[in-house]
């Protein structure tokens, strides 16, 4: 009896193991990740903010809801960080492996939904196998995929998994709900909550998930047939479609708050400086380049600039090509609609295809990359789906046939698991990564800065500079590697250097503010002490509303050698408003309010202020930074305020 009960137990526990198989494998093709550092790209902004930094507390968790940094609002996204933190403190490895162990228990998760959404259209045991394969394939396909390399290596990109792993969750809950609700069960409404629930997790992880709505109806056509072909009549599509106003709904909200943050994203480029017509061709190039990428995944990068004119890779695609593309485009989408009653896994994995990326796809440009491998986390399960089905269909009969697919599908998953691997090595560390990416895209200035910045890091200045050079010779220009080069060559005292390169992004720009602010700096050494300050005045009506900003002009104000351009009372009322905005929990910052109160005559709080940078210096095990703050505590008790020396130093305070 017990041998009965365990043969008609395990049909059951196939699909479970299937999943455990699929996450356990994704688990160790991407467990080098552990042992790789956090690169010099927005990774800093989540691991060293200062929220962050001081675990979960209220302060940390107002953040999380309420930061709206880097054109992005996800509140999850930044709450997990604050998580990871509490729990492994300062430990890039761990931050990995927790992006790891999502992407891995998304492969388990794509497997179960697909499976509960087609297991049920045959009861044969058979069919129901094969069913399992076909599910197996595509969640594999999904994982082990090298353009999945970006999502999942990237510390930065949490935001990819996670909002991968609630939208594969609302479609389990969602399916669940389609069956119960063929069923009139009363159940079917607390699980449609939980679908929205977690659909709405999913856009406060990114709000890419905007389209999902559309996707439920795709999946109303197939598999879930709720729109079977002999009641295909307009009112059952309203039906459906009024079902889903919740959801539309919560889009409709993210499309808003998305669009208000994002349009205050200095970096992004306006429609008019790059036209419609750019932004169009640029949106079939991409369409078909993602496709191609998954065929032939060759020459991946972290970073394709948006082509600029004749930039990167438009230049090799002629107005010709981009037309037949458009065409291309347009005819598969005709034959897939032409084919939704025979083979509707055709238009569902096409639409899902090309509905997932349009918000990400640069009808709305959103900085100034072209494309980025992390954008086809979601979509390309769709084309996935597609594929897999129509081999099954056409060559999964006959032995031979089976055989000779079977070779097929096993040879292409082991060079997908091989080529991840091989390009998930480059993300070890920043070095690495940019220099890859200059390697195969060419002209890449925003990789050229990046790595000069890496290297600056480290010391090696002269080669920084070399590639902060690349960046401002090529286009679209980097306007931060022009202010790179002015702080290097005022570290070196070429202070008539430092100002050209300050003046020449002025022309670019003549609002900037990190420019005016530099050339405060710099200006006194040439003996322009009225130009400075000039551009001292400037910067303090553009200075920015962040931290980093503030805190910065607060620094200049409060220790520039120069009386004429110190000013205590505003580098007080800057310093504390930036220590406001990070609670008080960033070292520099709080030192920066020190040296604000000893040039305002305000010893005591100079000296309480740089007692409380030291201690977060010792808490934090920043040795350099404690050094120097205790040197400043000795000057505060001697009634001296600290003036930066007349020698090259940094224009931003001590790090």
């Amino acid at each position: 009896m017990g041998a009965i009960l365990q043969l008609n137990l395990w049909p059951m526990r196939r699909p479970f193991f299937i999943s455990l198989l699929l996450a356990g494998i994704t688990l160790g093709l991407y467990w080098p990740a552990a042992s790789f550092e956090a690169v010099c790209y927005d990774d800093s902004f989540f691991l060293n903010a200062p929220e962050v930094q001081s675990g979960v507390n209220a302060h940390s968790l107002l953040w999380a809801l309420t930061n709206a940094d880097m054109a992005n609002w996800h509140p999850v996204t930044s709450l997990s960080f604050v998580l990871t933190h509490q729990f492994f403190g300062n430990n890039a490895g761990a931050e990995h492996l927790v992006n790891v162990v999502i992407h891995a228990l998304n492969a388990g998760l794509l497997f179960l939904v697909l499976w509960q959404l087609t297991s049920r259209r045959s009861a044969a045991p058979g069919p129901q196998a094969e069913m399992r394969w076909r599910c197996a394939a595509v969640a594999a396909l999904f994982a082990w995929h090298p353009l999945r390399v970006e999502s999942v290596a990237w510390i930065a990109e949490r935001k990819d998994v996670l909002c991968g792993f609630f939208m594969l969750l609302t479609l389990w809950a969602y399916t669940r709900y389609a069956e119960l609700a063929k069923l009139q069960s009363p159940k079917s409404k607390i699980i449609f909550g939980c679908s929205l629930l977690a659909f709405a997790l999913g856009l406060m992880s990114k709000a890419m998930l905007v389209t999902v709505p559309f996707l439920l109806l795709l999946l109303d056509v197939w598999p879930l047939n709720r729109i079977p072909k002999s009641e295909f009549r307009s009112e059952n599509l309203r039906r459906l479609i009024f079902e889903k106003v919740p959801f539309l709904a919560l889009t409709a909200i993210f499309c808003v708050v998305t669009f208000q943050v994002q349009r205050g994203e200095n970096a992004t480029p306006s429609l008019a400086q790059l036209g419609l017509g750019l932004r169009l061709e640029n949106v079939i190039v991409s369409y078909l380049r993602y496709l191609g990428w998954t065929l032939w995944p060759a020459n991946l990068a972290v970073y394709y600039s948006f082509p600029y004119d004749s930039h990167f890779y438009l230049a090799l695609w002629p107005d010709w090509q981009i037309g037949a593309g458009f065409l291309l485009l347009a005819g598969v989408s005709w034959l897939c609609i032409r084919q939704i009653f025979s083979r509707p896994y055709l238009a569902v994995g096409w639409f899902w295809y090309l509905g997932t990326l349009v918000p990400v796809i640069g009808l709305v440009q959103v900085g100034s990359q072209g494309m980025a491998d992390r954008y086809t986390y979601i979509p390309l399960i769709g084309p996935a789906i597609s594929v897999v089905w129509l081999l099954a269909e056409a060559w999964g009969k006959g032995t031979f046939r089976k055989a000779t697919l079977t070779i097929i599908a096993t040879s292409g998953l082991a060079a997908s698991l091989w080529q991840t691997r091989h390009q998930l090595a480059f993300w070890k560390n920043s070095d690495t990564l940019f220099q890859h990416a200059i390697d195969v895209t060419g002209e890449n200035p925003r990789a050229e800065y990046l790595l000069g910045l890496s290297l600056e890091h480290q010391g090696r200045n002269a080669e920084a500079m070399a590639h902060y050079r690349n960046a401002i010779s090529s286009q679209p220009r980097v306007k931060e590697a022009f202010c790179a080069l002015g702080r290097l060559f005022g570290q070196q005292g070429e202070w008539t250097r430092a100002t050209a390169a300050y003046l020449k992004l002025l022309e670019d720009n003549p609002e900037d503010f990190n420019a005016h602010l530099g050339l405060v700096v710099a200006l006194p050494h040439l003996g322009q002490t009225a130009e400075a300050a000039m551009h001292l005045s400037r910067a303090i009506e553009l200075c920015p509303s962040t931290a980093e900003d503030m805190n910065n002009l607060a620094w200049t104000l409060a220790v520039n050698p120069e009386a004429s351009l110190r000013d205590g009372s505003r580098a007080v009322e800057l310093a504390r408003r930036a220590c406001e905005l990070t609670g008080y929990r960033e070292t520099i910052m709080v030192g920066t309010l020190g040296a604000a109160y000893a040039e305002a005559g305000r010893f005591d709080e100079a000296i309480t202020t740089a007692q409380a940078a030291c201690a977060l210096a010792e808490k934090s095990g920043a040795e350099q930074l404690l050094e120097i703050n205790r040197h400043l505590l000795e000057q505060y008790r001697q009634h001296q305020p600290y003036r930066e020396p007349e020698n090259p130093v940094p224009s931003n305070p001590p790090q």
